[in-house]
């Protein structure tokens, strides 16, 4: 679609896309940034993504697998914002968990498959995750009040990371048979 040839036909059909596909783009968002007040910011910045890259939209190509992957790029962004204000929530790795941009699942499907998973865990690893996690404590405050080392911590949230990693991906891959 370029400039000189959008039609109005063309442009009412992409914006039947975006609008056909806001529900979708919400609950991805949420899922990647659960409890957020910003997810309306993030969805609103996602919507005029979508319209400025109107252009390289591929008609007959995967419009939700496109907007998810732009999506993504939004909460990077807002998470970039977010740790400026010192109001970090979720980490990269968190994100890159939730949203594998080559393989977009439903986000409700998901999300569903992240609590199953966090269920799973042990509660010394759920208590590690909700520390790392919960706004304004770090790794270094769990370590003093647990005594443990803040390195040890470290390394336990990267194997739990990839635990719950592995562990969506069955989910979501049983879930498809």
């Amino acid at each position: 679609m370029s400039v000189e040839n959008e039609s109005p036909d063309d442009l009412k059909d992409y914006v039947a896309l975006i609008a056909d596909h806001q529900g979708n783009l919400r609950a991805f968002i949420v899922s990647l940034m659960p409890g957020s007040p910003d997810v309306a910011d993030v969805l609103q910045e996602t919507n005029a993504a979508l319209w400025i890259k109107r252009k390289k939209f591929e008609p007959d190509t995967n419009f939700i697998a496109w907007a998810f992957k732009i999506a993504r790029y939004e909460v990077m962004r807002q998470r970039d914002r977010t740790k400026r204000l010192g109001r970090l929530i979720f980490s990269e790795e968190v994100i890159e968990v939730l949203a594998d941009a080559d393989a977009p699942a439903k986000p409700d499907a998901r999300l569903a498959a992240l609590d199953s998973c966090v269920g799973k865990l042990s509660e010394n690893q759920r208590k590690l995750i909700q520390a790392r996690y919960t706004p304004g404590r770090s790794v270094e405050q769990f370590a003093v009040d647990t005594g443990k080392g803040a390195s040890g911590l470290r390394m336990a949230l990267l194997r739990i990371r990839e635990i719950l990693k592995d562990c969506i991906e069955k989910t979501l891959t049983s879930a498809e048979r």
